[in-house]
């Protein structure tokens, strides 16, 4: 849970909120053609990889995205483009500071 304090009170948020929050983001850029599909990289780690992993360091968030995209796309742009986005969105909606956005791309997929 992350709260944040204004003179009017406490705002908490949850865990669920940010991270549904931020898959929606992610499905609206373009380039991107969905969450990696869990694999190799999940059963390393007994299942405990998500899609998007959400984290609270010293007040601030650092958020990793594990993603797909489409062929043919200029990865780096498209990746940049995304992290410019959720940092955007998140801090707008939750005015709480995004220190990192993490994106691995794990598939390059047909259209």
């Amino acid at each position: 849970m992350l709260y944040m304090e204004n003179p009017v009170g406490k705002v908490i948020f949850s865990d669920q909120y940010l991270r549904q929050l931020t898959e929606q983001t992610v499905l609206q850029c373009f380039g991107i053609a969905g969450f990696a599909q869990s694999g190799l990289a999940e059963k390393l780690f007994d299942g405990r990889r998500r899609a998007v992993e959400i984290l609270t360091r010293d007040g601030k968030l650092v958020i990793s995205i594990h993603v797909r995209v489409i062929y043919g796309v200029n990865i780096p742009v498209v990746v940049r483009a995304l992290m410019h986005k959720i940092e955007f969105v998140i801090e707008d909606a939750v005015r709480i500071p995004v220190s990192h956005v993490r994106v691995y791309v794990d598939e390059v997929v047909e259209p």
